[in-house]
């Protein structure tokens, strides 16, 4: 097993979510539509190490993403923008991260070997889902979440992610079902080689 360290939220002594929710934003369209930031917030939380938040401290860190990938009418389902967004502001502050994408998976291998590539390698992986037929998924379609672990089991492995605040387990059979109406996009950040050495980790 392998799970990576979600930020985890509390209110009142209370922990409210594993990872952002969307819900907690104040502006409405924000609410509606902003999963990206909430990955966003996760991710960056999880690079600068910080395990435990209030819910004040979290929320100003998903406006702060907010800003920065404020969706559109369509939301935010940008793959590459986001890991360039994301990448450029992680830079900023001496993460010397890279995106790393996965657009299209050919086939159930190659989408769970990237998951248990980056995860084994200590980062997270952003998930686009944008339209899923399984029952188990019918929440998530047009939206973000964040992929934190994996389970080893006799007939293949069960996804640990967050989403909209909870911490949720999934087989990856059905996540990574094949079918033709399935269409997500994933990706990850990765340390960039040519800068190690230089980020202020």
């Amino acid at each position: 097993m392998v799970e990576l360290k979600m930020p985890v939220i509390y209110q009142n002594q209370i922990i409210i979510g594993y990872g952002g929710n969307q819900e907690w934003f104040l502006d409405s369209w924000a609410k509606l539509a902003g999963c990206a930031s909430v990955l966003a917030s996760n991710m960056y939380a999880y690079y600068h190490q910080g395990t435990t938040y209030e819910l004040t401290d979290f929320l100003n860190i998903m406006e702060k993403m907010f800003q920065e990938m404020t969706p559109g009418k369509m939301g935010y389902p940008y793959l590459y923008k986001f890991g360039r967004t994301f990448s450029r502001m992680m830079n900023n502050e001496g993460y010397t991260l890279k995106p790393v994408y996965q657009k299209i998976s050919r086939n159930y291998n190659q989408a769970i070997q990237f998951v248990l590539k980056s995860l084994q390698e200590g980062d997270p992986v952003g998930m686009l889902i944008l339209y899923h037929r399984a029952p188990e998924l019918k929440d998530d379609n047009w939206h973000w979440i964040c992929l934190s672990g994996y389970i080893e089991k006799a007939n293949g492995y069960d996804i640990i992610f967050s989403d909209c605040g909870e911490r949720r387990v999934i087989d990856s059979h059905i996540l990574f079902d094949m079918h033709y109406k399935n269409v997500f996009k994933m990706l990850r950040m990765k340390r960039d080689p040519k800068k190690e050495g230089q980020s202020c980790e």
